[in-house]
């Protein structure tokens, strides 16, 4: 972890709360952190931006620590949104909802008679790409659509293929729109179907984060297996969700909060939405206790790019605008090497890492639960997480660095 992570995303709410919250009611120490987190993300303002900037971040700091004190089952943390005007978080969404109203309850999206499994995990069968980022353009649309397409062309052709969110943000809405400004996933399988079914790799149309023209009558298929033929949209309730997810992953809709923003970890069971969908994302399996989600804002947000939503639950209208991209078979075999899937592994609890504490029974820390990844590195780390982050051996390291397991002391990520 990076030095601002020391006291900010740590793994156990109890400790984060008692660290960051001690953190705050020092100023110097809330100033000491928040340098930390420009150093980390590389942000350099002006004096008065600085000041702006400054208040923003203290203010999500403390709306993460009193997250973290309430009875909940995620984990909260501070990350690249907690010093962000409310504008420039709008460009992480990009879900064009208007005119778009809720799927029907009821509608058969699966075979009759089919009985979804008590658990399915796509992450952990070798059928998911690894987490992008979409950056500042509002293309969660296309990430949305890409994700609800790769699982299930995976279970057709037998390979595992990184589509092209790139494809759908250029040609989709060419000539009548900006697709950085929004869009609507089942619009990008219709478009694919508009277009023999086609949609191209990512390596032949990579991802560049801004609208440009279309190329696709220029650049290779890479529905070789399958063509698309349209969408399949799925009954706006979990049960129906859960029946068409045991089958592939879907494209979903729902509505970003600042809980969600700045989510860490564990289960998220959000009760403060409002009922405006805004942000497209991609489900990808459940169990008994929650529906497994990739996001499209890179691996270092979230459970490395994942959050997990609650079962039995609303969760800001996750379940009412699901779909899926329909398939006709072409009778030509996918002979290209499969794309890599991701590394993710879900946990499926709450259980943190056990903190890695020195054996000298004198040695104490002051936050309870400790977690050395999150916790050791910064300036005041020995203050609040000296056992946890070795202060207590016989010669303590210098300021900025670590006792590494080998016990030489160096900068944390050199050990």
């Amino acid at each position: 972890m990076k030095i601002f992570l020391a006291l900010c995303l740590v793994a156990s709410a109890l400790a984060f709360d008692d660290a960051l919250k001690e953190v705050l009611k020092s100023p110097k120490e809330t100033l000491q952190l928040y340098n930390g987190f420009k150093s980390q993300q590389h942000l350099s303002y002006a004096v008065n931006e600085d000041r702006m900037r400054f208040r923003i971040f203290r203010k999500n700091a403390e709306f993460v620590a009193a997250a973290n004190s309430e009875l909940d089952t995620a984990r909260y943390g501070l990350n690249f949104f907690s010093s962000m005007t409310e504008g420039e978080k709008q460009q992480y969404l990009g879900l064009n909802a208007t005119g778009q109203a809720s799927n029907a309850d009821y509608v058969h999206s699966v075979a009759a008679g089919f009985q979804a499994p008590a658990k399915k995990l796509w992450v952990n069968e070798g059928a998911v790409t690894a987490v992008k980022s979409q950056g500042s353009c509002g293309s969660c649309w296309t990430f949305a659509a890409v994700g609800g397409l790769e699982t299930r062309y995976q279970q057709s052709s037998g390979k595992l293929r990184d589509f092209s969110e790139q494809e759908y943000l250029d040609c989709v809405k060419e000539g009548y729109g900006n697709g950085c400004k929004g869009g609507w996933p089942d619009n990008a399988y219709s478009w694919s179907k508009n277009n023999g079914g086609r949609l191209a790799s990512s390596k032949n149309f990579p991802y560049a984060g801004k609208d440009r023209a279309c190329k696709a009558s220029s650049t290779p298929d890479a529905m070789i297996s399958d063509k698309i033929t349209g969408y399949v949209s799925v009954g706006a309730t979990e049960a129906a969700n859960i029946e068409a997810l045991a089958t592939g992953s879907l494209s979903v809709a729902f509505e970003v909060t600042n809980y969600f923003q700045q989510y860490k970890g564990g289960i998220l069971r959000d009760t403060t939405c409002t009922g405006r969908i805004n942000h497209g994302v991609t489900a990808v399996g459940y169990t008994a206790n929650f529906v497994l989600v990739k996001n499209s804002w890179g691996a270092v947000w979230g459970d490395k790019g994942y959050v997990k939503f609650a079962r039995n639950h609303g969760n800001c209208e996750l379940f009412k605008h699901a779909s899926y991209p329909s398939f006709q078979s072409t009778g030509v075999a996918d002979n290209t090497p499969s794309d890599a899937a991701t590394d993710y592994t879900p946990t499926e609890d709450n259980n943190v890492d056990p903190p890695s504490p020195t054996d000298d029974p004198s040695c104490t820390d002051k936050a309870v639960n400790c977690v050395a990844d999150d916790h050791c590195g910064y300036d005041f780390s020995e203050k609040y997480c000296a056992k946890t982050c070795k202060f207590c051996d016989e010669k303590a390291c210098p300021s900025g660095t670590v006792r590494c397991d080998d016990g030489v002391c160096r900068h944390k990520h050199m050990c």
